[in-house]
């Protein structure tokens, strides 16, 4: 009997310094939680930080910022809650945005939006793994994003519009003889440092040649050339001033002073120009394509892979003459996933 108690309390005392429900399973007993005992909260997910990166700044917050945010509700994700933007610029320097990639990966990003072909094409470079979601874009595949809308680099995605709303510039000519019906010289301000920009001014120049009409093109390979380049230009007799490139935007203070001065009217692809002296712009609907790139982006949060989002091509074109009091649509045509012509 000694032994049998003794085996006992030897089996006792070895459930009791066991702890917790392991204990008392190996004792051959199944323990619950006490009642009333509260889970441990998990700390909450921090935001996830959307990196935004321009070439320059020749476009509003309208078209970046506010057109994301908007396409970022309409998922239900909050600013701050779910997500921050993180912005920088180029300011038109174009050599500065490799670092500004870098910045972008150094802070771990979710997703990086590059704003502009410029930066497209140096992320494209740089960003292996993290997303990336373009915008405001005239040519992804230039840029090595892709072949098709769906055959394209799984970490990228986004929202172009070829030509910026005219693939071979045949509409920024005819806006060009509406606006000035006797031009026969038109100037271009290039960037010769990016392929977009060199792509449409080679546009430009067939379809002003086309409607009997010359270009004179003048290279700005920074915004600091601008006073210089457009001296040149002027000084060759032109009638009217087109600009492509995000180093020629860069400059556009310095364009339109002298544009001004000698009463020539300058003609953009950015509504926000006109109200710093453009006369006239031909633009797509950015507007609409920054909400459908901001749903890309909550798509992406919440753990989609940008490989299964297939390209979106913007197709609503709008012009903007300084004399209007709103921007009137001249093509009501939606974007999609077509293959670029």
């Amino acid at each position: 009997m000694i032994g049998q108690r003794g085996s006992a309390r030897q089996f006792l005392v070895r459930c009791l310094t066991l702890t917790g429900t392991i204990g008392l399973a190996a004792c051959g007993k199944e323990a619950s939680p006490e009642k009333g005992a509260a889970a441990t909260p998990s700390a909450p997910a921090a935001p996830a930080t959307i990196a935004l990166i321009r070439a320059a700044d020749w476009i509003g917050s309208e078209w970046s910022e506010d057109a994301l945010k908007v396409g970022l509700q309409e998922e239900n994700m909050e600013r701050d809650r779910d997500f921050v933007f993180k912005s920088s610029s180029a300011q038109g320097d174009l050599a500065t945005l490799p670092n500004l990639v870098d910045a972008a990966l150094d802070a771990k990003a979710k997703v990086i939006v590059t704003l502009q072909d410029a930066t497209l094409q140096v992320a494209v470079k740089r960003v292996k793994d993290t997303p990336i979601v373009f915008h405001i874009l005239s040519d992804p595949f230039a840029a090595g994003a892709g072949t098709s809308d769906s055959n394209h680099l799984p970490n990228v995605t986004g929202v172009y519009s070829p030509g910026f709303g005219d693939p071979e510039q045949e509409r920024r000519v005819e806006l060009i003889k509406r606006v000035v019906p006797k031009a026969k010289r038109v100037g271009v301000l290039f960037s010769p440092g990016e392929q977009m920009s060199v792509g449409l001014k080679d546009r430009l120049t067939s379809a002003a040649k086309k409607a009997g009409m010359t270009v004179v093109a003048v290279p700005i390979n920074a915004p600091t050339d601008a006073s210089e380049a457009t001296n040149v230009l002027v000084g060759k007799k032109i009638d009217a001033i087109e600009i492509y490139g995000n180093a020629a935007h860069g400059g556009f203070e310095s364009i339109i002073k002298i544009a001004k001065e000698k009463k020539i009217p300058v003609f953009s692809p950015s509504p926000f120009e006109i109200m710093k002296g453009a006369t006239a712009a031909l633009y797509p609907d950015f507007q609409e394509g920054g909400v459908v790139a901001g749903k890309m982006i909550a798509r992406i949060i919440r753990g989609e892979s940008p490989a299964n989002i297939p390209f979106y091509r913007l197709e609503t074109v709008k012009t903007k003459l300084a004399s209007d009091s709103g921007a009137k649509a001249t093509d009501s045509a939606k974007g999609g996933a077509a293959k670029p012509q």
